[in-house]
């Protein structure tokens, strides 16, 4: 008797096979939306982050030169080891106040620079709590 006779074979078949790239189809659709928000979510919260620690060299600066905020990040180097880099490649800009004891933050992505929970957009410190 032959050990490969046809009646002995065994596999999948064709309904099974649909059956599972159907579920692992239904999977993706539900996972790669989350996926994604979750990306979008920690590139703003480092935006962010990255906006704090530049007003936290701004406060630096001015205890340093004993003088008002600078509107050049170029003039923060030494206070931050690495200028801070935006993970979606936006620009950071620093608008001092029309008293000269206040600053904000600013990323040129609109998604990033958006104060949270009604607060203005930019970071300044004292005001925005995010």
């Amino acid at each position: 008797m032959n050990k490969f006779n046809k009646k002995n074979k065994r596999g999948f078949t064709l309904i099974e096979l649909l059956v599972t790239v159907l579920i692992l189809a239904i999977l993706m659709a539900i996972a790669l939306p989350l996926y994604l928000s979750a990306i979008a979510d920690s590139e703003r919260k480092t935006c962010r982050a990255n906006l704090q620690t530049i007003a936290n060299a701004e406060m630096a600066y001015r205890v340093r030169t004993r003088s008002g905020f600078t509107a050049t990040i170029g003039d923060l180097n030494g206070d931050l080891l690495n200028t801070p880099v935006c993970p979606n490649a936006g620009t950071y800009s620093v608008t001092v106040g029309t008293p000269a004891n206040s600053f904000t933050v600013h990323c040129d992505i609109a998604e990033h620079d958006a104060g949270g929970n009604g607060e203005s957009a930019g970071y300044s410190p004292g005001v925005n709590s995010q």
